[in-house]
């Protein structure tokens, strides 16, 4: 029998092996995990099983519950908190529209083709239009529709009669200049009569002027850090308007009012399609309630709060002005024009005036209109993060009585000594509704200086999620943040092992 000398390399690996078992039955004996120090001390193999069934058991509920709160935690869940305060309110925009866009004695100035589908008057014409006999042909006015059939040109036998005519007119106004717009529609110098803010007067000068596609002349007030201290129908905005209901086109007059928006300060007005009309012959009080809304952003949700939007339009960002610009740009790049609309996106693009842009115009909005069908968001406009709604509550009364319009022709009169409310003498049957009827008071306030807040805020946040994971690891297994360090101390003891034996 041959005996082999042992070598100082053998030495090393009994060393090693022998460092090896001393260090894991130290950290079978000593680790904070349950059950593993019961596994390696218990007397009996049955035992021994049992624990280990145990241990494994609670493992995979512990292991089955952490995947649980990773996903849960990394899905940003958010929950809305809805609070109620009271303090000074910052007052609203309120934005304002005659619902004539053309008044009757300023026509003339229009293109003869309008003059014509308007119908005016051949004393109120241009004298170049008078003696014109060629009038705009409703019938072959078509428009590019899309449902669920396709896309097809509808002929106007299918359309509304007075539909047709107003999107004829407006057509017509987009080939005209701002200037000429601006100068036959109503002048607010001419209609407010009385206006006042808090209990202190205002004038014109303090509303700014905007085009509006369907509503001519709009006026917007400027109310920049303006705050509301005390509430009820004495105090806000008190306006008397002048309608100047006598100037209004038969093609108009349906009925006499005024277009009213409530709107966040910096933010687009959309009278064409939002807001409310408040009638003439009435006054009308508008109360308001605050709901301020704080969204979260990021990965707790959508919501869109772009400096670079106020940078490009000039206005704060809301979800309307958003998609409002999107559709536009779609226009503008498909049709090399841009459409009428409330304002315009770049000065130096044409407005869209002829009949192969208005098809390709009306191409784009329903295509645009079919992709949102779909579900598809091509605009990527999502909700402002943060943003004032004002829920509002409208009444309104006959106003003014028979001898309070008396007082109100002569203030008119001041103002423009050519008005024809300066002719009238005697009520009679045929004038006694055109005058009453030509003038309105608004009053615009808070209800109450209450206000409702309603923020998202992250329903699982990081301190809870670390609570939650400490209390189903010490549940299931006793463990917990430092338990995980042994196993960091395994690991290096085994690279220590393979690598450094020495």
């Amino acid at each position: 029998m041959q005996v082999r000398p042992i070598n100082d390399d053998d030495k090393d690996k009994e060393k090693s092996h022998g460092n090896c078992v001393t260090f894991f039955t130290y950290f079978a004996e000593s680790t904070s995990f349950m059950g593993i120090p019961k596994i390696w001390a218990s007397p009996r193999l049955v035992f021994k099983v049992m624990w280990s069934m145990f241990f494994l058991a609670a493992t995979g509920v512990m292991i089955a519950q952490l995947v649980e709160l990773f996903t849960t935690f990394y899905s940003y869940p958010v929950k809305t908190s809805v609070k109620l305060g009271f303090t000074s309110l910052p007052f609203p925009t309120v934005t304002l529209c005659n619902m004539n866009p053309i008044m009757l004695s300023r026509a003339h100035a229009l293109d003869c083709g309008i003059q014509k589908l308007l119908q005016i008057p051949s004393n109120y014409q241009s004298e170049d239009c008078v003696n014109e006999t060629d009038t705009p042909d409703l019938t072959f006015f078509t428009e590019y529709v899309c449902d669920e059939d396709g896309c097809y040109e509808e002929e106007t036998s299918m359309l509304d009669d007075a539909y047709v005519r107003k999107q004829l007119i407006a057509d017509y106004l987009g080939g005209e200049t701002d200037e000429v717009r601006h100068g036959v529609g109503h002048d607010l110098e001419n209609m407010l009569l009385e206006c006042s803010i808090n209990g202190r007067k205002c004038s014109a000068s303090n509303f700014t002027e905007f085009l509006s596609k369907d509503l001519g002349n709009c006026y917007t007030l400027k109310n920049k850090g303006l705050k509301a201290t005390k509430s009820g129908p004495e105090s806000g905005l008190s306006m008397v308007i002048n309608l100047e209901s006598e100037d209004f086109i038969d093609t108009f007059k349906t009925g006499y009012g005024l277009r009213v928006v409530i709107h966040d300060n910096g933010t687009r007005p959309f009278p064409g399609s939002e807001g409310f009309t408040v009638s003439a012959g009435s006054e009308t009080s508008i109360a308001m309630k605050l709901v301020k809304i704080d969204r979260l952003g990021g990965l707790h949700g959508s919501c869109n709060n772009s400096a670079e939007f106020k940078r490009k339009f000039g206005v704060a960002y809301s979800e309307r002005a958003c998609r409002e610009f999107c559709l536009r740009n779609f226009v503008i790049e498909t049709c090399k024009c841009q459409p009428e609309a409330e304002a315009t996106i770049q000065n130096s693009i044409k407005i869209c005036n002829t009949d192969a842009e208005f098809k390709c115009e009306d191409q784009v909005y329903n295509r645009f209109i079919d992709d949102t069908s779909k579900g598809l968001d091509v605009c990527k406009c999502g909700s402002p993060c943060s943003e004032k709604v004002y829920e509002t509550s409208v009444t309104s009364r006959l106003w003014p009585v028979l001898q309070h319009v008396r007082t109100l022709e002569e203030k008119a009169c001041s103002i423009d000594a050519m008005s024809p409310k300066c002719s009238y003498s005697d009520y009679d049957f045929a004038n006694i509704d055109l005058r009453t009827a030509s003038f309105l008071k608004l009053k615009v306030y808070f209800n109450s200086l209450n206000f409702e807040s309603i923020k998202e805020e992250p329903f699982y946040n990081t301190e809870r999620f670390l609570s939650d994971i400490g209390g189903t690891m010490g549940l299931w297994t006793g463990a917990s943040i430092l338990s995980l360090a042994e196993f960091l101390e395994i690991l290096l003891e085994v690279f220590f092992w393979c690598f450094c034996p020495k």
